[in-house]
């Protein structure tokens, strides 16, 4: 015998249909909106029956909506193996929230929101509202992203005050839709474009309020916090504090407002609103219910009243503490917050309005004109908590206060007297600068035309970034650049570089070294250092590592494509052999000289000695042999899910110097026909015949910089990127390349004129395909922890080359 194909699938169950079938009765009411008819074979076009009385099996259902085909074979594991789990239990927490058993509704908490958020997206609008935020998804993507978005509500669901109302005292009951999980925002009616099908009011809106009938009889409703203590003063579309669509969070499972008992009227209001935002159906025991609008009287904002809880606030909001075994402890705010960062980085802000020449209130450090000024308040980076570039100022000046470079110590100083003490302030402090509910989206830099951005996928490290990173800044206006300095947060004790700080004296020194080169930078706003979001966020870090394990799986990239980084391995093994001690270091070198005599093996060891004293990334005390020693070093760069993720908040374009980062790009976020685009031709073949002087001096790119010099370069490629990104206003490629050609030639003469005693030769691999860059998987990223209104793809990339024979003097 085998199993049947189950094709007809209900995305309203049948279960919880059951739940408003009045005792004693088997059917429903059962409404199609859609106005139906049918065409004659004379051409005419009649209406057909739009009411009918069915039971659950014929109603909420669509053949093939969780199907997948793989040839003539269908497949229904989505609807047999996860609705099949989640209903089985969803059914046992409806019951449970319907009836009030408060010890059935503490085990089945999280049974009951998992199920109501799966019911938010399995609907056909639900997953329509999927497919508008996704360029394109066959099928099998469509539900694999369904089944990847659908906890994105729960944290915020279960953080708000939560009240479940009666129908008990109305004649009339409350009806059932095809998209039973509704939301309200008294701020977008029905016909704004907030709610053009199949967008709903986004549920972190401070007004937005969800709205589940959970039987006949029952209706749970959701409201922020905050919106529900002072719904007047409240912005309804505004985001809710600390807004976040996944994150852990604490909560009562016993705090239920459950005393309200609803008017005829109060029931009427709300299966306006349930049948209002439905798709096409709506069902009920009685069929005059189906029809609230024939009694419902009031505006869309007068259903915010009825949906208001009024009474037993005190339940919800305060702040938690947790102590465990162990002696630790845990805190959480009213909104889920964990650190109190909201209040120590907060921004001092003047209560007059910024003039043009001031500088804006987000931190830029650019004049408000130049800024966010033309920038629409909700679109713009927040202006209430240290931004970005701020952070990283605190950070420089904070090193340099730890180490006493600030009180006029050196680097030679430095490197021999650098402590685990001073490890371990320099890792607490960035630590609190980005704590693990930092909402990053919040803080990063927007889109701004005039403005040539670009994220670096490859190593941050301060022995190539003037080859990577401060040489290209004459040709690039931002770039955003990963943060060298490891998050302690989830690091385990004996990794940790402030539980175990010696071990991290090395790369701690390096670190800091490349914090200080590029310190100019970030106060110019030329250079953004943001750490990778899954240093200080665990739900992003956690799925991010899973697709990369996911696109990596059975990949082995080449020697030659990783670029510097086998190089740098190379030389961080070499500098940490050289810092051992004196005793180790001739025991090494007699193993390895065994003629040689006393005479001579103290004239290696001052060789060594020398060596390493004028190795700036090399400490000036010795490293214990064996694991007593051991060193933790590392290479920080962003993987391309994150790198993809920053580019399109920001944005950006990608840049990269490592040619398997190349390879992948192109292998997993590139569409099957995402041939190049043959417009941009002439520009890719003019930008890879351009010969790039790239400057490894970082004083001399600084000052040509903050003079005022390089400006030959930087309009062409930002013409270039503008016109890319805005294609149906973009000029002539043929005119960007005949610009790119002068600006080259342009830029020889400019760099003729300045010193150097070391400059590469740097070439350019541009790749602009027909849809730019993207992946499913980054925009559920960016769904999920972006909040973004608008995701646009990464429109092109380079890949960057430099000539390392090709070493030059102006």
């Amino acid at each position: 015998m085998t199993d049947q194909v189950t094709r007809n699938n209900h995305y309203v169950p049948q279960w919880y249909q059951r739940g408003f079938i009045e005792s004693g009765r088997s059917q429903l009411h059962y409404l199609d909106m859609s106005l139906p008819h049918k065409v004659l074979p004379d051409g005419r076009t009649v209406p057909i029956k739009a009411l009918h009385k069915w039971g659950p099996t014929s109603c909420f259902s669509e053949y093939d909506l969780y199907s997948t085909h793989f040839g003539s074979v269908v497949n229904d594991e989505v609807e047999k193996f996860l609705f099949g789990s989640i209903d089985d239990r969803g059914s046992k927490a409806v019951r449970a929230f319907a009836d009030g058993d408060l010890s059935a509704m503490h085990y089945a908490f999280q049974d009951f929101f998992e199920y109501l958020d799966a019911q938010k997206l399995r609907t056909p609008k639900g997953l329509d509202w999927i497919k508008s935020r996704y360029s394109s998804l066959d099928q099998v993507q469509l539900m694999v992203e369904m089944q990847g978005l659908r906890f994105i509500h729960c944290t915020m669901w279960t953080e708000g005050v939560r009240e479940i109302v009666s129908a008990e005292a109305s004649d009339i009951k409350f009806i059932v839709s095809d998209h039973p999980v509704t939301v309200h925002n008294a701020a977008t009616p029905p016909t704004s474009t907030e709610c053009a099908y199949p967008e709903d009011p986004p549920i972190e809106w401070l007004g937005t309020q969800t709205v589940f009938a959970l039987d006949a009889n029952t209706c749970l409703i959701l409201t922020h916090l905050e919106y529900a203590k002072d719904p007047k003063a409240a912005n309804s579309t505004a985001p809710r504090t600390y807004a976040r669509y996944r994150g852990q969070s604490l909560v009562r499972t016993d705090a239920f407002i459950r005393t309200r008992k609803l008017s005829r009227n109060e029931v009427i209001a709300i299966n306006h609103l349930l049948k209002s935002r439905a798709r096409r159906y709506v069902a009920a025991s009685d069929k005059e219910w189906l029809y609230p609008e024939k009694s419902f009287t009031g505006e869309w904002q007068d259903l915010a009243q009825v949906l208001l809880p009024t009474d037993d606030l005190w339940q919800f909001g305060g702040e938690i503490y947790v102590g465990h075994a162990d002696g630790s402890t845990q805190y959480q705010d009213a909104f889920g917050r964990t650190s109190g960062s909201h209040e120590y980085l907060r921004r001092k802000q003047s209560t007059a309005a910024p003039g043009p020449n001031d500088s804006c209130g987000c931190g830029s450090g650019r004049k408000f004109k130049h800024c966010c000024r033309d920038v629409p308040q909700a679109d713009r980076p927040t202006w209430d908590v240290y931004g970005i570039r701020e952070r990283n100022l605190m950070l420089c000046r904070a090193v340099q206060d730890i180490l006493g470079l600030a009180s006029g110590k050196t680097w030679d100083d430095v490197r021999r007297e650098l402590s685990d003490e001073q490890v371990k302030r320099i890792h607490e402090m960035f630590a609190s600068l980005w704590p693990e509910d930092t909402d990053l989206a919040e803080l990063l830099p927007r889109s701004r035309k005039g403005a040539f951005r670009a994220v670096h996928l490859g190593a941050c490290d301060p022995r190539t970034v003037e080859a990577t990173v401060l040489g290209w800044l004459p040709y690039f206006d931002e770039i955003i650049l990963a943060h060298p300095f490891l998050n302690p947060l989830r690091i385990k004790p004996e990794f940790s570089p402030t539980k175990s700080p010696s071990q991290h004296k090395a790369q701690t020194l390096k670190n800091v070294l490349l914090l200080l080169v590029l310190e100019p930078y970030i106060q110019a706003g030329w250079v953004h250092l943001i750490p990778d979001p899954g240093d200080f966020n665990s739900q992003f870090g956690m799925s991010a590592l899973k697709m990369a394990e996911q696109r990596t799986e059975g990949w082995k990239p080449n020697r030659k494509s990783v670029g510097w980084m086998e190089a740098l391995a190379k030389d961080d093994h070499r500098r940490l052999m050289l810092q051992l001690p004196e005793g180790s270091l001739k025991s090494s070198i007699r193993k390895h000289m065994p003629e040689a005599s006393d005479v001579q093996v103290d004239a290696v060891i001052e060789h060594i000695k020398s060596e390493v004293a004028a190795d700036p990334f090399a400490l000036l005390q010795p490293i214990e042999p064996g694991e007593a020693g051991a060193q933790f070093l590392y290479l920080k760069g962003y993987s391309l899910e994150s790198a993809m993720y920053l580019a399109s908040l920001t944005g950006s374009s990608i840049y990269t110097d490592v040619e398997a980062h190349w390879q992948q790009l192109h292998v997993h976020a590139v569409q099957a026909d995402g041939a190049p685009n043959t417009t941009w031709a002439p520009v890719v073949e003019s930008l890879g015949a351009v010969s790039f002087p790239i400057e490894m001096n970082a004083r001399t790119v600084l000052e040509g910089l903050q003079a005022g010099r390089f400006g030959t370069m930087r309009p062409v490629l930002r013409r270039f990127a503008e016109a890319v990104q805005q294609s149906s206003t973009a000029p002539r490629a043929d005119q960007i390349s005949l610009q790119l050609n002068e600006a080259a030639r342009g830029m020889q003469r400019e760099w003729a004129n300045v010193p150097s005693t070391l400059r590469l030769v740097g070439h350019v691999e541009l790749s602009v395909p027909v849809a730019g860059f993207e992946r499913n998987d980054v925009r559920r990223l960016l769904l999920t922890f972006g909040r973004a209104k608008s995701i646009s793809p990464v429109p092109f990339a380079m890949l960057i080359r430099l000539d390392t024979g090709a070493v030059g003097a102006g």
